[in-house]
């Protein structure tokens, strides 16, 4: 199990931004390492908790991604590629735009 940060990962050429969670051993004072990024996909088991208690946990459960067209959806003034089956959009957003602590369990090998 990996322990980190939710976050919405974009950049030049992703065309909006996908929900990622980085890995807490690829974060340093200089940076964040694409090594340490993993772009959730279905399958993947990922535990979410309090910023301000990182022992309660506020969301846990397996990805499944509705995804969508390219410059479709959006969210406080961001294009989205995707959202999770039965959160919230705004709720949803909130966890990786503030990059909530996190726990990831990815159902693929890196």
């Amino acid at each position: 199990m990996l322990s980190g940060v939710c976050f919405f990962h974009s950049e030049t050429g992703t065309e909006g931004g996908f929900w990622a969670f980085q890995d807490r051993e690829f974060i340093t004072a200089s940076g964040w390492s694409y090594k340490g990024l993993h772009i959730l996909e279905d399958g993947d088991k990922l535990t979410i908790m309090s910023p301000n208690n990182p022992d309660l946990i506020i969301w846990s459960g397996t990805i499944s991604l509705i995804q969508y067209p390219l410059f479709s959806e959006g969210i406080y003034n961001l294009w989205i590629h995707s959202d999770q089956r039965g959160v919230d959009r705004e709720i949803w957003a909130m966890y990786f735009i503030n990059e909530y602590p996190a726990k990831l369990i990815t159902h693929h090998k890196p």
